[in-house]
């Protein structure tokens, strides 16, 4: 065999080795066909680059598109709070003014007054007359007290100067048939209101009605600004109220007044001293002789007298007025100031008539009650003795 025979046999074995096996790719077991040929391990790298297999028509079902992804939500703010209305700047409330609980001049205590018209004038009307001055009255005085303070029960006496303010005259065309305290060209405030407050004492104005009225009486004393003094007190007198037409002569016949009449001076009053915020309740007095529980012929002088009312700032004393004997004097003080039949009543009080060197007709108490009488301490000759002790007791 020559050289080229070998060449050629050579050359045929390695084309031998080379040509791909006869071949079907088989799946691996239990796995689908993909129709991609798996290169022999044993292949020539050249060749196996070219027998890099091409997609097949089958291509595996292609995963659904993912979503475009949207934003993230922007964190949420906080809800808003259904906002408040603002408070409103606190206004400083007004202040209410401090209105005190008047008090009464009566708290343990005995009123014992003087009265009459004025100092040095007409002593025929009272005792207060026959005073030169407060000191004079303050000296006479102190000798009643000091009798009084014997006999009741330890209270502390509490001195009063009782002025005849309106004194009823015989009646003219065009007059209230009353002459005034002003006519006397005397000063009420620097006489007697100014100088009994200096002293502790009280000033009562008595007016006698004349044919004026309890009400008219006592808004002419606030207007004229006596009852802003805290020590100053009024009185109505019914027995010189002019009640008839025609009447000239005040007291004849003897006057009246209703209930109703002092029921409206004592609301009047106690308005007065609440807006005035003044230290002590209003004394009012109502003077009485005469009354359906004595029925000795003298006309009632409170009329409709049970439908008299109690007021916070108003202290009301009826006064059993009249000269007389112990006897007549004690009966109708106790039937007049009966709490029993006249519940409203509170206060009490009584008017003596010691001798007058200036009166001549003989207007005074005989025998005189003595002071361990009027405070029920003794009876009177008749037996009879003070159910109800007075807490006011006026000189005449």
């Amino acid at each position: 065999m020559g050289w080229r025979a070998c060449v050629l046999i050579a050359l045929l074995v390695v084309l031998a080795a080379c040509r791909p096996a006869a071949h079907t790719v088989e799946p691996a077991a239990g796995a689908a066909s993909t129709g991609t040929a798996r290169p022999s391990p044993t292949g020539n790298l050249f060749l196996a680059a070219s027998l890099t297999p091409s997609v097949s028509a089958a291509s595996p079902t292609p995963a659904p598109p993912t979503s475009t992804p949207m934003p993230p939500s922007p964190t949420p703010d906080p809800p808003t709070a259904t906002p408040l209305p603002p408070t409103p700047t606190p206004v400083p409330p007004t202040a209410t003014p401090s209105v005190r609980q008047a008090a009464s001049w009566f708290d343990h205590t005995t009123i014992l007054g003087a009265y009459g018209r004025a100092f040095g004038v007409a002593p025929i009307l009272g005792r207060l007359g026959m005073y030169a001055n407060i000191d004079a009255m303050a000296s006479d005085m102190a000798r009643f007290a000091a009798q009084i303070r014997a006999v009741n029960g330890g209270k502390r006496i509490l001195t009063e100067i009782h002025l005849i303010y309106a004194l009823a005259m015989p009646c003219s065309a065009g007059t209230d048939c009353l002459s005034y305290f002003e006519a006397m060209d005397q000063d009420l405030v620097t006489g007697y209101i100014t100088p009994a407050r200096q002293r502790g004492w009280l000033v009562f104005l008595d007016t006698q009605l004349g044919r004026s009225d309890p009400l008219s009486q006592v808004k002419r004393m606030i207007a004229r600004g006596y009852l802003a003094y805290d020590n100053v007190e009024v009185a109505l007198d019914p027995e010189f109220h002019v009640v008839e037409s025609g009447q000239e002569r005040p007291g004849i016949p003897i006057g009246t007044i209703t209930a109703r009449q002092v029921n409206d001076v004592q609301a009047l009053l106690d308005e007065y001293v609440r807006t005035h915020d003044l230290p002590h309740k209003k004394i009012l007095i109502v003077h009485q002789f005469g009354d359906k529980m004595v029925g000795d012929g003298v006309p009632f002088m409170i009329q409709d007298k049970e439908q008299l009312r109690v007021y916070p700032n108003v202290d009301l004393v009826i006064v059993a007025d009249g000269f007389g004997s112990p006897d007549s004097k004690i009966s109708k003080y106790n039937k007049m100031t009966d709490a029993r039949v006249y519940p409203f009543i509170r206060f009490r009080g009584i008017k003596l008539f010691p001798p007058n060197p200036y009166e001549q007709a003989g207007h005074y108490d005989r025998p005189e009650l003595t002071f361990r009488q009027v405070f029920g301490l003794d009876p009177t000759p008749g037996q009879l003795r003070v159910l109800d002790p007075p807490d006011l007791v006026i000189m005449n």
